[in-house]
């Protein structure tokens, strides 16, 4: 991987916005959008940003996340002092979680992966 593309990953990390984390690592303004899109389909982008979540210990998981941003944006979060959240807070924490959403799904449809589940049970003799 170049050093541009080690940047970029850093900047998504951060980011979660494949333009801004291209413009961040050096790409040119004209070309982010692009760049960001094509960067986030390579597979040695994929996992490097991958790995690099995983060794960052002190990070929440995305389940986490996920949940604390879901208290914060119902209002079942206090501030510092004790007082409810404002609305301007719980609406950030709706649009970051729309954004977690948004990055999973685009996800999932640039890979084409789909979950599938599989249950099976026992046949049961129906003259047993």
């Amino acid at each position: 991987m170049t050093a541009k593309q080690i940047a970029f990953c850093e900047a998504w990390i951060l980011t979660l916005n494949k333009t801004e984390a291209a413009r961040r690592a050096g790409y040119s303004e004209r070309s982010a959008a692009t760049i960001g899109y094509e960067n986030l389909k390579k597979p040695e982008i994929r996992e490097y940003i991958h790995a690099r979540l995983r060794t960052l210990a002190h990070t929440a998981d995305m389940e986490e996340a996920m949940a604390f941003l879901t208290k914060v944006m119902r209002g079942e979060v206090k501030d510092q002092f004790g007082l409810d959240v404002s609305v301007a807070d719980r609406l950030k924490a709706a649009e970051q979680l729309m954004k977690r959403y948004a990055a999973v799904e685009n996800q999932q449809a640039e890979s084409g992966a789909r979950e599938i589940k599989i249950l099976s049970q026992p046949w049961e003799d129906s003259e047993g």
